[in-house]
């Protein structure tokens, strides 16, 4: 079946043709858009389908907010979605929005091993829940329930709870942020802008010095991106500490996801930036943090890990939206 798919973020939008049935997906002509550009999804369709030859009857969207009855309002973006609306410009019959986590979920079984790395190893339950998470512009979470009957996908808005401190440094950065946004959320922390706020943090207490390179790029480029490149490349030890804090929480996330859908079918890390910085990702460090959640560290020695480094799931999960909804 060949049916348009979306990847709706607060940064970027990316748009598909794609071919797809119950066991595959394969991508014919795909472009990413920066979503801030466009005043809503509508437009950038038209734009996309303006290079096509003809118009799929059926079109699936992956939105990164709450989605209800047909209607989405995209947590990062002044965007309202509404099925009726998108079928009625764009001249698409069928339409169909689903959560972002909820498409990446949907989007795992047609994950093939090479778009995969191992960062925790583990001997996954058949027919166990399997818990996904991502960071990105924001955090996204969802579960799969797998029954006798179905495959069940539960959507989460879980990345906008309260985040747990578990060091002193964590509890200063829970300080830090509640006095410039009233609420220190585990979304605000473990996404791009959040890598740049634990740098902050850092700097603001002196950590370590700033240097003149990490400062002059942190004026000129996106702040996460500098942390990111200077942390993984050793050369700065303040970035390389903002990092390693980021990697601990991302860490300590995971486990705690694993427990609360006691994922015994593996747990999935995608997201923008798990690609981004996978070798720190692999290091035993993030398997440590994992693990350490006493006295449930038998169970979570079981569970592996994985993380996803084809930022396409979400396009994938969206198409396959529209043949299982």
């Amino acid at each position: 079946m060949r049916v348009l798919a979306g990847d709706i973020g607060g940064t970027k939008t990316a748009i598909a043709t794609v071919d797809i049935d119950r066991t595959a997906c394969r991508v014919l002509r795909l472009v990413r858009y920066p979503s801030a550009d466009y005043p809503g999804l509508e437009e950038i369709v038209e734009e996309f389908l303006a290079d096509e030859s003809s118009r799929p009857r059926a079109a699936g969207f992956g939105v990164a907010g709450p989605v209800r009855e047909g209607v989405a309002k995209v947590t990062k973006l002044p965007w309202r979605l509404e099925t009726r609306t998108l079928a009625r410009r764009t001249r698409i019959p069928r339409v169909v929005l689903v959560n972002d986590f909820q498409a990446a979920a949907a989007g795992i079984s047609y994950l093939r091993p090479r778009q995969l790395a191992t960062l925790v190893p583990g001997r996954a339950e058949p027919g166990g829940t399997v818990a996904i998470l991502g960071a990105g512009t924001g955090l996204g979470q969802a579960g799969i329930v797998r029954t006798r009957e179905r495959v069940v996908v539960v959507a989460s808005e879980g990345g906008h709870v309260d985040f747990g401190p578990r060091t002193p440094d964590e509890d200063g950065l829970v300080v830090f942020l509640r006095r410039r946004f009233g609420r220190a959320t585990r979304d605000r922390i473990l996404s791009g802008g959040g890598l740049a706020l634990i740098y902050e943090y850092l700097r603001s207490r002196g950590a370590a010095p700033e240097t003149a390179a990490v400062a002059a790029a942190l004026q000129q480029e996106d702040p996460a991106a500098v942390v990111s490149r200077f942390g993984l490349s050793r050369r700065d030890r303040l970035s390389r500490l903002a990092l390693e804090m980021f990697v601990s929480i991302y860490a300590s996330e995971t486990g705690n996801l694993a427990l609360q859908y006691r994922a015994t079918g593996g747990v999935y890390v995608g997201g923008g930036i798990a690609p981004r910085i996978l070798p720190e990702l692999r290091r035993p460090a993030f398997r440590r943090t994992f693990h350490a959640k006493p006295p449930m560290e038998e169970l979570l020695s079981r569970i592996p890990v994985r993380a996803v480094v084809d930022w396409r799931l979400g396009l994938f999960g969206a198409a396959a939206s529209v043949i299982t909804e």
